[in-house]
C-alpha cells in the first residue's frame, strides 16, 4: 500500500491518574471551539510573604559577636594567605599570614616582626619579654658574644672571632 492511500487513525491516549489527588470524581467532556464559551481567571487571595529576620549578633559556645570574644575551638581549612589590616603608610598597619610564615608591619612600613614559618627563624624589631628562656644558645649583638646552654659557659669574642674571654667550662 502506498502512502497516499494509507489511513491514519487518531491515538487514543489512556487515561491516568492525578498524582496525589483521586479520579474517581473526574469528568470527561468534550468542549468545542464554540465562541459563546467564556473562561475567566480564578482569583487568589492575596498571601504575605514572611518578614525576613537577619542575625546582627551571634551568641553560642563558640563565638560572641556582641562581646568580640571567640570562646571556644574552631577548626581552620587550607586557604592561600590572611591579610588583618589594610596597610596605608603612615595611618594603618597590617599583619599577614600565609604557610610560609607572619609578618607585622607598623604605619611606616617596618616589619616589627617575622615567624618564617620554613625555617622557624623570627625577627623581632622591638623588646621581648619572658617569665622563662629556654635555648641552645644566645648570640648577643653581631655574635661576638655566645652564651651556651649546652657547653655552659659564655664566649666572648675580639675582632678575628678568637674568643677572649672565657666563663664556664674550659674545654
Amino acid at each position: 500500500m502506498s502512502d497516499e492511500n494509507k489511513i491514519y487513525t487518531a491515538e487514543v491516549i489512556e487515561e491516568s491518574a492525578i498524582p496525589g489527588g483521586d479520579t474517581s470524581d473526574a469528568v470527561a467532556s468534550d468542549h468545542g471551539s464554540s465562541s459563546t464559551e467564556t473562561y475567566s481567571q480564578t482569583t487568589i487571595d492575596e498571601i504575605s510573604l514572611p518578614t525576613p529576620k537577619i542575625a546582627t549578633e551571634l551568641i553560642s559556645s563558640k563565638l560572641n559577636t556582641k562581646t568580640r570574644k571567640i570562646l571556644g575551638d574552631f577548626s581552620f581549612t587550607p586557604t592561600g594567605s590572611i591579610q588583618i589590616g589594610d596597610y596605608k603608610n603612615g595611618d594603618y598597619g597590617d599583619i599577614r599570614i600565609s604557610p610560609n610564615g607572619i609578618v607585622a608591619r607598623n604605619t611606616n612600613g617596618d616589619t616589627t616582626f617575622a615567624l618564617d614559618g620554613d625555617s622557624g627563624d623570627a625577627v623581632f624589631a622591638g623588646t621581648i619579654q619572658a617569665g622563662t628562656l629556654i635555648s641552645g644558645a644566645v648570640a648577643v649583638g653581631d655574635g661576638n658574644i655566645l652564651i651556651d646552654g649546652a657547653t655552659r659557659r659564655m664566649l666572648f669574642y675580639d675582632a678575628n672571632g678568637i674568643p677572649n674571654i672565657v666563663i664556664g667550662l674550659v674545654s
